[in-house]
């Protein structure tokens, strides 16, 4: 499966990936994003989102921080899919891909949605109740007129 890298000038992280790579003796294609624009903007517009280096391995599309979080588990993300090289989606795959897709986001702001609750709860719970202020009375001397 061909590999290759989108990265654009003076990414330190980029270039400390294709690094990496090399050392790794893999065979990638370096991209920069900025002497690509069309490819480029067709990736992103596929993935929703632009970040460099973004990988393309066959028809995977793995971006940093979502996909891998560093040159390490980016090799062996490469390692495991050259030895199990995933099968092309089908057509009427990609419909309940993205229905299962939408079900995960949907219970993983839900449990996010808890777990704000639960640590709310428990910072209340820490908290001291805040102390009454006292309240000043005004007593308003009457006077009557004879």
């Amino acid at each position: 499966m061909e590999l290759k890298v989108y990265s654009q000038k003076n990414c330190k992280y980029c270039e400390n990936i294709k690094k990496v790579l090399d050392e790794n003796k893999m065979v990638f294609k370096s991209i920069e994003i900025d002497d690509n624009r069309d490819e480029w903007n067709e990736l992103t517009r596929i993935i929703g989102m632009g970040m460099t280096p973004t990988i393309k391995f066959g028809d995977e599309i793995w971006v940093p921080s979502r996909d891998f979080r560093g040159p390490e588990e980016l090799i062996s993300r490469i390692k495991y899919f050259e030895e199990y090289p995933p099968k092309p989606v089908k057509e009427e795959e990609k419909v309940e891909m993205l229905l299962h897709g939408m079900r995960n986001i949907a219970m993983s702001l839900n449990n996010l949605g808890q777990q704000i609750s639960n640590i709310h709860q428990k910072v209340n719970e820490l908290s001291p109740p805040p102390k009454p202020t006292p309240v000043k009375q005004e007593i308003k001397e009457e006077t009557t007129s004879n």
